[in-house]
């Protein structure tokens, strides 16, 4: 297994990001199914820490969530 430092493992994240936020431009809200197939490929960008935890959580209360506002998903996003 090859682990990478906090720098690459954004730097491999950073692409998925951009994706996802040019996709969200224009939407007021997305399925949970859209927020969760999006976060489990960031999550697999992220060794354990800190910011996979938090994409373990956000994913975990996708099961109960039909809907995102756009706007918390940015939020949420920025906060990774």
């Amino acid at each position: 297994m090859v682990m990478t430092d906090a720098h690459d493992t954004i730097d491999g994240a950073a692409p998925i990001l951009a994706t996802w936020r040019a996709e969200l431009s224009g939407q007021t809200s997305v399925p949970a199914s859209e927020v969760q197939d999006r976060l489990l490929d960031i999550w697999a960008q992220f060794a354990e820490g800190e910011q996979r935890s938090a994409i373990e959580a956000w994913l975990t209360e996708t099961l109960s969530r039909h809907l995102y506002p756009v706007a918390e998903v940015e939020e949420r996003l920025g906060a990774l």
